[in-house]
């Protein structure tokens, strides 16, 4: 502030204060040292800067400062006046005769232990009394504490309360609320509701740094510290301290956690977590040694894909009263760390090892690893043949593992493999796992389970909607399999799908089925108690992904109420061994951004030059541009559970479409941009919806019990073709009348997905298989060539693992994509089945599909 400003000041105040000297300047106000005239004291004041002043204006201002006034606690720094004159606004505090924790930082750079920790606990009691009154700090740094006699007071509620409320003005200004280094991932996004969970991240930031002397995330540029505090898991406290407890480090990592919900739920929890090495009073215990790790794929030159994953334990014993809860969580202990995937993990009986799927997604491996001291080894040291989804045998010899498509065992302590049931290319077996005796295995190949009997013979069992992770009763009775979301973890090209399941009991002896939970929710990942009488899994039905138990009858049906067991925990997949003595889990994250190519005119390029269009702590799985390529709509996780959200292409902030606590995917809008279709879990099962965009609500178009996705309009807006997932892959399509009645739906097709409309509305592209009297390109042919449809059939098929696609896209006037050998090339076409002279798109596209066009 200029000497001019000084002089108006001072003359504006000079009834009640006298300005001695300017003592400082922040991002958002100058502090002058002055006497309170009545008082005869010494005191600070605090002048915004004047453009701030103008955002925030005086009676928001002044409201909120009320509004902290009230706020008395000993690591406070009280308030003793504040107002508005000429065009100054203002507020008064005592003047503290000490230094700042940032004078302290730049002085020392690391504090000692204790210290730290007590600055940090003294900050948490200051921040746990504001929350308990209504009141969110929203700038916690090092900056705004400040050590009177070695004690730390909290400064400048009301400045930052202030201009969290002037929404969009301070952005028109240049300036932001909050500091990069230790704001929230929410923060970060921009998002407008901040609870008190971010204040306990900004004092996890702080303590970091108080510990570390540095930030846990930094960069050159505030872009680039924001884009670590969104996308990468913050460094460990003791591997750049070693002295640093381990109970502290515990809390630390919990504080940072990117979702709020997977944080500490007060600042008295963390304070607490902080001084106690029992670390009894966390929420989340288990979170507290997580130290994942990211990597970023690029997928078809369109969106980023980041993932973490980590095994841990949790020790746990069993109870035997259903009154009391079935596990007792302990001890947790993180046990790898690769920054590749570690998933799927699997307790030996005895609670001593543990195997795992790791490495990159479609080429993991199994490993295994003692609990304790020692160090992960390959199973079978077979480094070319993927290995995934490990179960111990219940004498702890072998390891039962899926590999080729089919069944394979090793012995436990490394050896070579034998196959045990054989692979199908064609329809790869998705779970195995031993008997209680070990004489016999069940597995599920497609939508059946499958017993193979000690003779060796084979005998199927039921019949289930994509089952996966299945796990057998400790009596031998039932088998237990997640239904529903074949991919949520089944390494393949898809890993981690969002789709909510199931879990399903199979009576081993007639095949009888139960459903034992809802569908509404992730329900996966079964794991039987010692004695049969509990089923663990995990679910998201709170939120993130916790641990959940439910007691069952002896005749395989839920025998009372549901119970979580967890909080916060963002589990994957579990194993309890044998035994009961421990409880093992994996962390998987997944975090997509949409970004922006545009169609070279030489290609092929590279994704360089592409640019980030969505940019959250989110999973996005598909998305779609409005016909007039104005918008972009995609589904997202953001708000804890898969929404639409569609986003302009011009800029400005994500508009959230959907609310419904079910899942909402696929969205796609309609060609006159009045209507958006997708698919949702609010029946209970996949169903085809209908919204309209002025607001005139959302419409169920089909409303049967099979599994129906992926919508996609007809060039006049008055059909939807999708998907049937029931029982395979199947086409339908459901028509309106002029009334705007949508009628029953009619099966096209059995076998095929994603289905796309040619531009005249009459034929439809999709993924299938090769048939006769279907059209298909295979790669066999160069794509040079022209193609007649006799021809097409003639060579269509699979050369070297990959297949062609021959796809119907809209874009100006008729022209079809070709992807062959994995490449990915555009024709214009004179017709939807004469493609010529191709050229090449960036980008990868996975092979192992095929697309077929048939007259609809």
């Amino acid at each position: 502030m200029d000497i001019t400003h000084t002089d108006r000041l001072a003359a504006a105040l000079a009834d009640r204060y006298t300005i001695e000297r300017e003592v400082g300047q922040g991002g958002m106000a100058t502090v002058y040292l002055a006497e309170d005239l009545k008082h005869h004291r010494r005191v600070a004041i605090k002048v915004l800067r004047p453009e701030l002043a103008a955002v925030i204006g005086a009676e928001r201002f002044l409201s909120e400062v009320r509004t902290t006034a009230n706020l008395q606690h000993p690591h406070i720094l009280p308030l003793f006046d504040s107002g508005a004159a000429d065009g100054f606004l203002f507020y008064v505090m005592p003047f503290v005769e000490g230094e700042s924790l940032r004078d302290r930082l730049t002085r020392e750079k690391q504090l000692p232990i204790s210290d730290a920790v007590r600055i940090a606990t003294e900050v948490a009691s200051a921040l746990d009394y504001a929350h308990r009154h209504g009141v969110i700090h929203r700038d916690i740094k090092p900056e705004n504490v400040l050590l009177h006699d070695g004690q730390a007071l909290v400064a400048d509620f009301g400045i930052a309360l202030a201009a969290s409320k002037a929404g969009t003005r301070m952005t028109e200004t240049g300036m932001s609320l909050g500091t990069p280094h230790y704001m929230s991932p929410e923060q970060a996004m921009g998002q407008r509701e901040i609870t008190a969970r971010s204040d306990v991240y900004a004092l996890g930031c702080v303590t970091y740094e108080m510990l570390i002397g540095e930030p846990p995330f930094t960069g050159p540029t505030a872009q680039a510290v924001v884009a670590k505090v969104l996308t990468e898991a913050a460094p460990a406290v003791r591997t750049k301290r070693a002295t640093v407890p381990e109970h502290v480090e515990d809390a630390i990592q919990v504080a940072l956690q990117k979702l709020p919900a997977d944080r500490f739920g007060t600042a008295a929890e963390f304070g607490a977590a902080l001084a106690t090495p029992t670390g009894a009073t966390r929420r989340a215990p288990a979170l507290a040694r997580q130290r994942a790790s990211r990597r970023q794929l690029v997928v078809v030159a369109a969106s980023a894909l980041a993932i973490a994953a980590g095994a841990f334990f949790l020790g746990g014993r069993l109870l035997g009263s259903r009154q009391a809860p079935p596990l007792v969580f302990g001890r947790a202990t993180h046990v790898t760390w690769d920054p590749r995937l570690e998933v799927t993990p699997a307790l030996s009986p005895d609670g001593r090892s543990v195997a795992y799927a790791g490495g990159a997604l479609l080429n993991m491996h199994v490993m295994v690893r003692p609990v304790g001291e020692g160090r992960a080894v390959a199973l079978t040291g077979d480094t070319t043949a993927a290995e995934t989804n490990p179960q111990w045998s219940p004498d702890g010899s072998r390891i039962l593992f899926l590999a080729q498509g089919g069944v394979f065992s090793a012995p436990a302590g490394g050896g070579p493999a034998r196959p045990e049931v054989p692979g199908d290319a064609r329809s790869p077996i998705s779970s195995a796992v031993w008997s209680p005796d070990g004489k016999r295995l069940a597995f599920t190949r497609g939508d059946s389970l499958y017993i193979r009997e000690s003779d060796a013979s084979v005998r199927a069992v039921a019949r289930m909607a994509e089952p996966a992770l299945c796990a057998w009763a400790p009596q031998g009775t039932f088998v237990a399999c997640a239904t529903g979301n074949l991919y949520y973890a089944t390494a393949g090209i898809v890993f981690g799908n969002l789709s909510p399941s199931r879990i399903v009991l199979c009576r081993v002896r007639d095949g009888r089925l139960t459903t034992v939970t809802d569908s509404l929710w992730l329900n996966h990942s079964p794991a039987w108690s010692a004695d049969g009488r509990w089923l663990f899994f995990v679910s998201n039905r709170d939120g993130p992904r916790d641990i959940y138990g439910l007691p069952i009858s002896t005749d395989g049906r839920a025998g009372g109420s549901l119970l979580r067991l967890s909080t916060g925990l963002g589990a994957h997949s579990i194993s309890l061994a044998a035994n009961g003595s421990r409880l093992a889990y994996s962390r998987y994250a997944n975090r997509t951004s949409v970004w922006s190519l545009p169609i070279p005119t030489n290609p092929p390029v590279t994704t360089v030059a592409a640019t980030r269009v969505t940019n959250a702590n989110e999973t996005i799985e598909t998305m779609s541009i409005s016909p007039d390529g104005k918008w972009l709509l995609y589904d997202s996780d953001l708000t804890g559970n898969a929404d639409i959200f569609r986003l302009s292409l011009a800029g400005g902030e994500p508009e959230q479409l959907t609310t419904d606590p079910a899942d909402d995917f696929s969205p796609i809008t309609s060609p006159d941009g009045k209507e958006v279709a997708f698919h949702s879990w609010r029946s209970g099962s996949r169903d085809i919806y209908v919204m309209r965009l002025d607001g005139g609500g959302v419409q169920q178009i089909t409303h049967s019990p099979r599994q129906e996705a992926q919508a996609n309009w007809s060039p006049d807006g008055r059909a939807l073709a999708f998907t049937d997932f029931t029982t395979g892959d199947g086409l339908w399509i459901v028509r309106r009348d002029g009334s705007g009645h949508w009628g029953e739906p009619v099966q096209r097709r059995v076998g095929g997905s994603s289905p796309v409309w040619s531009p005249d509305g009459r034929s439809l592209a999709f993924f299938g298989s090769v048939v006769g009297g279907s059209l298909g390109f295979g790669p066999g042919a160069h794509p040079d060539r022209r193609l007649g449809a006799g021809d097409a059939r003639r060579r269509a098929g699979v050369v070297g693992g990959r297949t062609a696609v021959l796809r119907v896209a809209r874009c100006p006037g008729e022209c079809v994509d070709l992807v062959g050998a994995g490449r990915r090339w555009s024709a214009a076409a004179a017709g939807p089945v004469r493609p010529r002279a191709p050229r090449l798109l960036p980008g990868q596209l996975r092979g192992g599909e095929r697309a077929l066009l048939f007259p609809q």
